[in-house]
């Protein structure tokens, strides 16, 4: 069988799956008569089918074997007719005919399902208590929304992100280490934040992109280092990251990428509690909590040797996987809707998805996770003429989205000189920012940019 095709069904194939029906079943002539039936129907009535085929209908009835029928009132209307029959066993049947016409419009055939009440019943009642537990387990979500402060863009039905987040109540008023694990996109800093906001620490949570900033700077821009340290640094010294989150959470995100000299540097500052600035050598206690990220295996890069494994040990205390958006295909819909929702409400706008298009948006595989979706809801919005978004629009983006990514990863290039201009520029900011004691207004003035341009590269800063 070629890959691909269906399996072609032949005479007996048919013959057995007839046979199989969980439903009883009869095929009747425009006379009533009997000319197919399979056992569930024979064995539903209490008789075989030898005893059945050939006879009409009437004639089942006058031996007893059910007290009624719908095919005469069926051939008669040409209407489908429902009713229930009861056997002579006492077996109630919800019973269904139809007609089957020939070339010319008339009666060829009569089908007859039946169906016993007692398993509609049971069917009925496995339903209702599904969708009890769908309604309390929905709002287990939400109150677990509402109790964790979660982002309002953090939108979720499946069950792996309830575990998620039954998990982080649980772990975000402890000060243990957490290392978040998951492919790119997923929301890890959306996850640390709500650690972070959940936690005795609120007061301030410092994200730090490991591959943003360049290798030679990493050490500064972490410990902080004495003035005249080295050629190019500050005559008054500069405060280091671990030091601006004192009393708060420090995010450090995609620790695999921290270079295997730097790593033992961290791990006694874990160890320890303590930092020591660059060029000195007085030490300085530290109260901050550390949540790192990363969307590499860590296991695999410490058989390999290229990353501690103590340090692995002390930052995998409180292991989180979030699971790709492929993975948790029920997230898709909700998600849809709310980004749709807010470009909406941002723009003035009412646009919408169609069915076809959100089931071309389960399809796709999503790599870029929940960021990836985000973009293509806001190039759809701009793509499309109609307030329906279709599912062509949906494979023309889907399609862009692709060789977007396919261009950025061979742009080898372009990457380093952009990682380390955010570098720099994340590091003027918050040094702006703590000379100006926290003013974002005095901060804009010292580095010459208006307010609003402060917020959005601010904004930037934290999503990175």
């Amino acid at each position: 069988m070629t890959k691909g095709r269906p399996a072609e069904i032949t005479l007996d194939h048919l013959h057995d799956i007839f046979d199989n029906l969980t439903d009883g079943v009869i095929v009747l002539d425009r006379n009533a008569r009997l000319v197919m039936t399979n056992p569930t129907f024979c064995k539903l009535i209490g008789t075989t089918p030898e005893h059945c085929i050939g006879k009409e209908t009437k004639e089942l009835i006058a031996e007893g074997l059910y007290d009624r029928s719908i095919v005469y009132e069926t051939i008669e209307t040409g209407k489908e007719i429902a009713a229930i029959v009861r056997t002579g066993t006492g077996v109630e049947l919800l019973s269904r005919s139809r007609i089957i016409h020939d070339g010319g419009g008339k009666v060829k055939f009569v089908v007859v399902t039946a169906t016993p009440l007692s398993v509609l019943s049971n069917l009925r009642v496995e339903f209702e208590r599904q969708h009890r537990l769908s309604d309390m387990y929905l709002r287990e979500l939400e109150h677990l929304r509402k109790l964790l402060l979660v982002d309002e863009d953090y939108i979720f039905e499946s069950r792996e992100m309830k575990s998620l987040l039954d998990v982080v109540k649980r772990v975000a008023p402890l000060d243990f280490t957490v290392l978040i694990t998951g492919e790119s996109g997923v929301g890890k800093e959306i996850l640390a934040k709500t650690i972070h906001n959940n936690s005795n620490r609120k007061n301030v949570f410092i994200p730090v992109s490991i591959p943003a900033i360049p290798d030679n700077l990493l050490e500064s821009e972490l410990f902080g280092y004495r003035g005249g340290a080295f050629t190019g640094s500050l005559r008054r010294g500069k405060i280091g990251l671990f030091e601006v989150a004192q009393g708060g959470t420090l995010f450090l995100d995609e620790v695999g990428d921290i270079p295997y000299p730097m790593q033992v540097k961290i791990l006694r500052t874990i160890e320890n509690g303590e930092i020591t600035r660059v060029g000195c050598t007085k030490t300085m206690k530290l109260d901050v909590r550390i949540i790192a990220a990363t969307n590499r295996d860590l296991q695999a890069m410490v058989k390999k040797g290229t990353f501690r494994e103590d340090l692995f040990y002390r930052l995998n205390v409180v292991p989180i996987k979030i699971k790709p958006l492929r993975e948790r295909q029920t997230d898709i819909e909700p998600l849809c809707h709310c980004f749709i929702r807010n470009i909406n409400n941002r723009y003035g706008l009412n646009k919408y998805l169609s069915v076809h298009a959100l089931y071309e948006l389960k399809k796709y595989n999503w790599p870029g996770n929940v960021r990836e979706l985000r973009n293509v809801l806001e190039r759809l919005v701009t793509k499309s003429d109609e307030n329906c978004i279709s599912e062509e629009d949906i494979k023309s983006v889907i399609s862009s989205s692709i060789e977007d990514i396919q261009a950025l990863e061979n742009d080898s290039r372009t990457l380093p000189v952009l990682k380390e201009y955010e570098a720099f520029e994340q590091s003027r900011i918050l040094e702006a920012l703590k000379e100006a004691g926290g003013n974002k207004s005095k901060a804009a003035e010292l580095l010459g940019m208006t307010r609003t341009k402060l917020y959005r590269k601010l904004q930037s800063v934290s999503s990175g």
